[in-house]
């Protein structure tokens, strides 16, 4: 008898550890939203770049454009939040050497840091990532709001060299957030 409950429990133990994932599932809301962002965040950039020293370039008449791209953000970063249950950035040596074959020397310091944390999922490193495209969305909306002006009007604008390297930044870590989804995929 004992032999018998000792083997039902060992079934049942088993068969609970079944669903168990070493990996982060896919987010395909998560990786189309990233895509997305790109785009829309490079077309605005470049829109800007065309419009500088017009009045259509001015950061007031593009502040809803810049709204936009932040509440796509905001809802990205709660859903990876949710998904990442409040821990931080790691991914597991498995996704970590398919990201880093992946993207090669364009690995933001967030992912290639990722192995430090005790406690943490490849969830975690999206979270830490959007954050980061965020930050790098403000640097870009605050140049165009104060930094650059153009024309003979001295109107607020956005030029392409001076928001450079926060867009760089920017599409790093987006373009590591679809890298870390589409290796959860495989």
């Amino acid at each position: 008898m004992n032999k018998a409950l000792a083997t039902l429990v060992l079934a049942l133990a088993l068969s609970a550890c079944s669903g168990l994932s070493l990996v982060s599932d896919y987010d395909e809301v998560i990786d189309r939203g990233s895509m997305e962002l790109s785009e829309q965040l490079n077309t605005h950039v470049k829109n800007m770049a065309d419009l500088a020293g017009t009045p259509e370039g001015t950061y007031e008449k593009n502040r809803p454009a810049y709204n936009a791209l932040e509440s796509k953000l905001d809802a990205m970063i709660a859903r990876a939040s949710a998904a990442s249950e409040g821990k931080a950035c790691k991914l597991e040596k498995k996704l970590y050497k398919r990201v880093t074959t992946m993207m090669r020397d364009k690995i933001p310091t967030e992912i290639a840091q990722s192995g430090m944390e005790a406690n943490g999922n490849a969830d975690g490193c999206n979270e830490k990532l959007l954050s980061l495209v965020k930050d790098q969305l403000q640097f870009i909306e605050e140049i165009h709001r104060d930094g650059d002006k153009c024309g003979p009007k001295n109107l607020s604008c956005l030029r392409p060299a001076t928001s450079k390297t926060a867009l760089a930044i920017a599409n790093q870590s987006i373009n590591a957030v679809s890298v870390v989804e589409n290796a959860k995929k495989n």
